[in-house]
């Protein structure tokens, strides 16, 4: 079935093959890419595979790194799913709003037609309209879990049905996973070839600076994503870094538990401030917070330094503000901004 999915100029691509994939040994002098000899520390290019990086990663989710692709972000791995799936101006792509927008943009830039569907009340996928708007020229639908904005997740049997009756690729994207208890879609790989996972290292793990994104998917899939991939798309210095800090699991998990606790605080916080007309539960590392005088709070919040997000997205939201949980210290600051907020408006 996947091969049916995958542009025919795709199927048959001759992909770029240096001679570092095809050489299987450790040590060797390397005469074959024209590089400059005298090591200074980046002068070779990078694993083209990624081997390393992979298999710790591989160990860290449990997932073999055959079934595994990296990408100069997730935004990557969107652009190949994309271009390797939709011949332009004929096939299309459906996402939810509010969702994650970049699938829109990497669509047009590839000439494929999107087509959008709101979620439910509930901000979950709406199954019947989504039937009625896939046809044969679908070749992908994008499920966000838990979801930008409103930080709530979808899940794993409904992501599952989606799977079992859509002939087409399902990506869920898992961005925000890890500040959330609920599984991962990755326990749903071996049962469904035609489903692939989307998660980052910049989020949870710190690590946006590098730029790297994870696809996780059928084996055949990852092998015609990778003959699409740029050849050398993650920097020897990004491998390395992201390999020492991936050995910091402790830290990880730490920290991962400080900003769920910061987020509970948080919520808590803005319920008493009495500013908001709904604040929105999260599993994310952000809260969702509406108010009519949105533009306004967003307005003074710059004065003070502290940058967040307007979310608008009618019609499901309204006036919607997106918050990221900072460091302890920076929510200190932020509830203070709040306060000082409310007490200008009640004066008013």
């Amino acid at each position: 079935m996947l091969t049916q999915l995958i542009r025919k100029n795709i199927l048959q691509l001759q992909p770029y093959v240096s001679a570092r994939d095809e050489y299987q040994g450790e040590e060797a002098i390397l005469l074959d890419a024209n590089e400059n000899p005298y090591d200074n520390g980046c002068n070779r290019y990078p694993d083209p595979r990624q081997k390393a990086l992979k298999e710790k990663i591989a160990e860290i989710k449990g997932i073999d790194v055959r079934h595994m692709i990296l990408g100069n972000g997730s935004d990557e791995i969107i652009d190949l799913l994309i271009r390797s799936t939709c011949r332009p101006n004929i096939d299309n792509i459906i996402v939810f709003s509010p969702g994650y927008s970049m699938y829109e943009v990497s669509a047009a830039v590839n000439e494929a037609e999107v087509r959008k569907i709101n979620l439910t009340a509930d901000f979950l996928p709406d199954t019947k309209a989504l039937s009625l708007t896939r046809d044969a020229a679908t070749k992908i639908i994008v499920l966000c879990s838990p979801n930008n904005p409103t930080g709530n997740i979808t899940p794993l049997p409904l992501i599952a049905d989606i799977c079992r009756e859509n002939p087409c690729l399902v990506v869920v994207d898992e961005a925000y996973i890890d500040f959330t208890d609920a599984p991962s879609a990755l326990t749903l790989l071996d049962k469904y070839p035609n489903l692939v996972v989307l998660q980052t290292l910049s989020k949870s793990w710190g690590m946006a600076g590098l730029r790297l994104g994870v696809g996780y998917a059928d084996k055949q899939l990852i092998d015609i994503l990778n003959r699409v991939k740029a050849p050398y798309n993650i920097s020897s210095l990004s491998q390395k870094t992201a390999l020492s800090l991936l050995a910091g699991y402790d830290t990880f998990t730490h920290k991962i538990e400080t900003l769920k606790r910061e987020r509970t605080r948080l919520f808590k916080a803005f319920a008493t401030l009495g500013i908001f007309t709904k604040i929105y539960p999260s599993e994310a590392n952000f809260i969702l917070v509406t108010t009519e005088k949105y533009r306004e709070l967003y307005d003074f919040l710059i004065t003070q330094k502290i940058v967040v997000r307007i979310r608008h997205i009618p019609p499901l939201i309204e006036y919607g503000i997106r918050i990221s949980v900072g460091t302890e210290e920076e929510n200190a600051q932020l509830l203070e901004a709040l306060t000082t907020y409310k007490t200008n408006i009640e004066k008013l």
